[in-house]
């Protein structure tokens, strides 16, 4: 083997060497900021099915037999603090149960920030809401 056939060779592996190290600097940010805005979109999607699960179980409650408004509120406020959501807000109507009759509906909404919600303080959806809405039929009179 040639000696100047290494020397090249060697200085061929370093300018290389130094081109990775130079597309890893110009790639790395953008896949930090992919990486970031995934998780904040995963975070506020989490936030939309939480709502929502939080307003089936409360017309879930709100649609048996004996069913009171201040039942349904409770069973609402225990599934939020159970799935961590923070500044949540319950509407349901009617707001009397008493005189639901069968196949009148219970409309249970739930509303929430993104703000306090999400993963990062810098998050893409501050300013903005989510909300949850479920609306079921009631089957008997009381």
């Amino acid at each position: 083997m040639n000696f100047n056939n290494f020397k090249i060779r060697r200085r061929n592996r370093r300018r290389r060497n130094g081109a990775a190290a130079v597309e890893a600097a110009l790639c790395m940010p953008v896949v930090i900021i992919l990486m970031f805005g995934t998780l904040e979109a995963c975070s506020g999607i989490f936030l939309t099915e939480s709502l929502k699960i939080v307003a089936y179980e409360g017309a879930r409650v709100g649609v048996r037999r004996g069913a009171t408004f201040d039942m349904v509120e409770a069973r609402c406020q225990e599934v939020l603090s159970a799935r961590g959501v923070k500044g949540g807000t319950v509407t349901i109507t009617p707001g009397n149960f008493a005189d639901l009759l069968a196949l009148q509906p219970v409309n249970v909404t739930v509303e929430a920030p993104y703000s306090g919600n999400s993963l990062f303080a810098f998050s893409i959806f501050t300013g903005h809401s989510a909300e949850g809405a479920v609306s079921m039929m009631r089957e008997f009179d009381d």
